[in-house]
């Protein structure tokens, strides 16, 4: 969840231009631990579909490149050009989830067909971050699959060797690339109810089990109804 989504220059969604001119500012950094334009839009969907609470002062040097560079990271001015850009994306970006209509950020290939590999790796490097939560979602059932379209695409650009990691045929990448814009949509209702009530799965789960399976003293009558003492029988083991 992006806490800080309310752009204070309320200018709109970000234009083609915009694209264009934050793809600029990103490469002028000259960093390969900063984003690309489709990576970050994967990454700023993870936080906007995560409940644990994110504002820009924690992603920014992620996207940056600056996580190793604190120094640098505390030296970003939020209404420069490059930061103020990717804010207002990541408020588009909120609310298009919101109303159920994002659609993601991908490059296309000189054929112009949309490879997606790096929005993947941008998703799962939010993931990597906060994983209590998502290993929450995974253990669902209708879930755990959520997010086997996206390793499979970021697995490409790990592909060192073409005999072990083959190239995906240009189908199953589409259909890939389907399957997690569909499985983006699910996961951001998955987890609507706990950003909503500002609680996280894990921490709701918890609290389901305390209320579940008070404490019992050794010395109690045991919960299971035998008649002995709770140390005597289920509490023995």
């Amino acid at each position: 969840m992006i806490t800080d989504i309310l752009d204070a220059s309320g200018q709109p969604d970000l234009g083609e231009a915009d694209f264009d001119r934050l793809d600029e500012l990103l490469a002028a950094l000259d960093d390969d631990d900063a984003m690309v334009v489709e990576e970050l839009d994967g990454f700023l969907a993870a936080l906007a579909c995560a409940p644990e609470p994110v504002s820009a002062a924690d992603y920014l040097p992620v996207v940056l490149g600056l996580e190793e560079r604190p120094d640098a990271a505390a030296r970003i001015a939020p209404d420069d050009a490059l930061p103020s850009l990717v804010r207002r994306h990541a408020r588009a970006m909120s609310a298009a989830l919101d109303a159920q209509a994002y659609a993601p950020v991908l490059a296309y290939d000189e054929h112009g067909q949309p490879d997606g590999s790096a929005w993947a790796v941008g998703f799962l490097r939010a993931v990597e971050a906060a994983p209590e939560s998502w290993e929450a979602m995974l253990e669902e059932k209708e879930f755990g699959d959520a997010l086997d379209a996206m390793e499979a695409l970021a697995a490409t650009l790990d592909a060192d060797d073409p005999a072990r990691q083959p190239p995906l045929a240009r189908r199953e990448r589409d259909a890939l690339i389907d399957r997690m814009i569909a499985d983006v949509a699910d996961i951001h209702e998955f987890f609507r109810p706990y950003r909503q009530t500002g609680t996280t799965p894990q921490a709701m789960r918890v609290e389901t089990v305390r209320r579940e399976q008070p404490k019992v003293g050794r010395n109690e009558p045991c919960p299971c109804g035998s008649g002995r003492k709770y140390k005597a029988c289920c509490g023995a083991s």
